[in-house]
């Protein structure tokens, strides 16, 4: 058995059925495991679930919250491979097309990009994602990755190996100064960074995108997130700053699978780039940010080296919340130690 397919749960029966029950049917198809951390607290979902079938593991955390259940998952994966998925999504082997065999999936590829079906509210799917990221350089991955979203980070749940995986999310979870559900977007480019993606047409993932597929949801979403890591209102203007500290921080870690070339090259060609994008926003938008903001942006322009880029980049931070700066260092200081 090579894949784990990782499910933390807090809908009740009714509402996570469906989505069980498609996890299973592919686990039964494709040798896998259905792991699900459950805290719901529904008794029948309980009764149910864990006498459901040699193919599904029910384990439930010891404390409330995403983090437990996410943790509590990564310590019961041991296959190779791990897939993520919520408990409002579905998933399927496709009728038409062979699943690849994960045994033969090259050492070189960090993953398995599924055919990734986004459903909006009503159930309809509205889009498809159905790439590969075949790239040869980290930064080349990067650029792919951010082609093919267009709008939405529904790669993420994508089939990964799992040491890579775990190790990134719990150094997150151990490490990051605000752990906010936006980092989702962080932590996406950083795998794929990591290594390629073969595409996959056989197995179907439907990502239930009923949060995100509306505009004012959208922005609502977001503050929310912003608000709930601490951040305040206008969190959301400094949104490309956040990726670029988090980017350079966790993808080159001590722990990273990038060796010292890929991670220059990663943080010229598609950190820079970001970094850059913030500071013509700021250009763009001056009556939005502060003369000191103003200021960093322009010390930036002047400055190649990767070192002072993430430097400025760390002062830019107290311009959204003062002391993030500082607590960002923290965040860095640690992240090389590892």
């Amino acid at each position: 058995m090579l894949l784990s397919v990782l499910m933390p749960s807090n809908r009740d029966l009714a509402a996570s059925r469906r989505s069980i029950e498609t996890a299973l049917r592919f686990c039964e198809k494709q040798d896998a495991l259905l792991v699900v951390s459950d805290n719901s607290g529904d008794p029948d979902k309980r009764r149910l679930l864990e006498s459901a079938s040699p193919r599904l593991r029910y384990i439930t955390p010891e404390r409330e919250g995403i983090e437990a259940n996410l943790l509590n998952l990564y310590a019961a994966a041991e296959t190779e491979f791990v897939l993520m998925m919520g408990d409002d999504d579905e998933l399927f082997v496709s009728p038409k097309d062979k699943p690849i065999d994960l045994a033969t999936v090259d050492p070189a590829h960090i993953g398995v990009r599924p055919l990734v079906a986004v459903a909006n509210s009503e159930g309809r799917v509205i889009r498809v994602k159905d790439f590969g990221i075949p790239d040869d350089t980290p930064s080349a991955r990067v650029m792919t990755y951010n082609a093919n979203a267009k709008g939405d980070n529904a790669a993420y749940y994508s089939i990964f190996r799992r040491k890579p995986y775990v190790d990134l999310h719990r150094f997150f979870f151990a490490h990051h100064p605000l752990k906010g559900g936006y980092c989702d977007w962080a932590l996406a480019t950083v795998l794929f960074a990591a290594g390629k993606m073969v595409y996959d047409p056989g197995t179907i993932f439907k990502y239930n995108h009923h949060r995100w597929d509306k505009r004012d949801k959208i922005d609502e979403r977001m503050q929310a997130m912003y608000a709930d890591a601490g951040l305040p209102p206008n969190a959301d203007q400094f949104s490309l700053l956040l990726l670029y500290l988090d980017l350079m921080i966790l993808a080159l870690r001590g722990g990273s699978p990038l060796d010292e070339a890929a991670k220059d090259d990663l943080a010229r060609n598609a950190g820079w780039p970001i970094l850059a994008n913030f500071c013509r926003k700021v250009t763009g938008e001056p009556e939005a940010f502060t003369p000191q903001t103003m200021t960093l942006c322009r010390r930036l322009a002047a400055q190649a080296g990767v070192e002072a880029q993430v430097a400025i980049a760390l002062e830019l931070a107290d311009q959204l919340l003062p002391g993030l700066a500082m607590r960002y260092r923290a965040f860095q200081q640690i992240s090389l130690t590892v």
